[in-house]
């Protein structure tokens, strides 16, 4: 009798690989295995589990999440800055312009933002009077207060005049000053805010003129208040020998006159600024008799 060939260790893993526990040979049983054989170079988890694949979802959940959360903020922002412009057009009170500094208003293409520090002192469309005073504690020196303040002014100003009802917007600018006479500010973002004594460094008035004889609409700037010490140094910030006073400070009589201008200019106002057409007063019908 032939004796068979001895196996070759392939054959021998083969045919141990079909033996169950109880000894007995199991065709299938090599199959079941080989079924289970996990790929090295899979990505699949061998032990079956999904809990990186539940990671990743959470994680690109909580991005998309982010991103939906900053772009509703900015909508929510832009949004907010057209109502406070659009407010302010439309319908001036005190609410309406604290809401514009505290927000901030656009105008053309810009964005202007005001001090956090800000009192209305009147905004009355029956008055046509606009009047606001803020403390600036971002500015490091007169020349940075000038800049800033003539924009922030501008800013409100083109937005309260665009009001039929309003003709003068006065802003009012203070700032604080050391010991020296040294405009001091918020460092380090604010947690070691300006110090030192609050001062009213100079004011913006913007004034709003219509001609009863034509269509024409002149708005005039004025800027009072600025002392011979604030404009020197500013002078010598920007190295000008241009004069920046209009006058050499606030007085009683300066205010009288400006409100006087505006009462008349009032008092020359009749129908044909709505109606148009030829004007209804002259000059001589609204002077004081002397």
């Amino acid at each position: 009798m032939a004796k068979k060939p001895p196996l070759t260790p392939e054959e021998v893993t083969e045919l141990f690989a079909q033996l169950d526990d109880s000894g007995v040979i199991d065709p299938n049983r090599a199959r079941r295995k080989t079924d289970r054989t996990i790929d090295p170079l899979s990505g699949d988890d061998p032990s079956g589990s999904k809990v990186d694949n539940a990671i990743s979802r959470v994680a690109m959940a909580v991005i998309i999440g982010v991103l939906v959360i900053v772009l509703g903020m900015q909508v929510w922002y832009g949004v907010n800055r057209r109502l406070n412009t659009a407010n302010l057009s439309d319908t001036v009170n005190p609410q309406t312009v604290s809401s514009a500094l505290e927000g901030g208003v656009e105008w053309g293409n810009g964005f202007t933002q005001f001090p956090s520090t800000f009192t209305v002192n009147a905004a009355d469309e029956r008055s046509g009077v606009v009047e606001v005073s803020v403390v600036d504690t971002d500015s490091a020196n007169e020349l940075q207060l000038f800049s800033n303040s003539q924009i922030q002014a501008a800013a409100l100003a083109t937005n309260a005049l665009l009001n039929d009802n309003i003709n003068q917007v006065v802003y009012n600018v203070s700032a604080k000053l050391d010991e020296n006479g040294n405009i001091t500010h918020d460092r380090f973002l604010g947690l070691l805010p300006a110090s030192g004594e609050e001062r009213a460094i100079f004011t913006f008035i913007w004034t709003k003129y219509r001609s009863g004889e034509s269509s024409n609409i002149d708005w005039e700037l004025r800027i009072i208040g600025m002392d011979e010490d604030i404009a020197g140094r500013i002078q010598e910030q920007v190295n000008s020998v241009s004069s920046l006073i209009d006058t050499p400070g606030i007085n009683q009589d300066d205010l009288d006159a400006q409100n006087e201008e505006l009462e008349l200019e009032r008092n020359l106002m009749g129908s044909e600024q709505y109606l148009g057409g030829t004007a209804e007063k002259s000059l001589e019908d609204v002077l004081p008799e002397e």
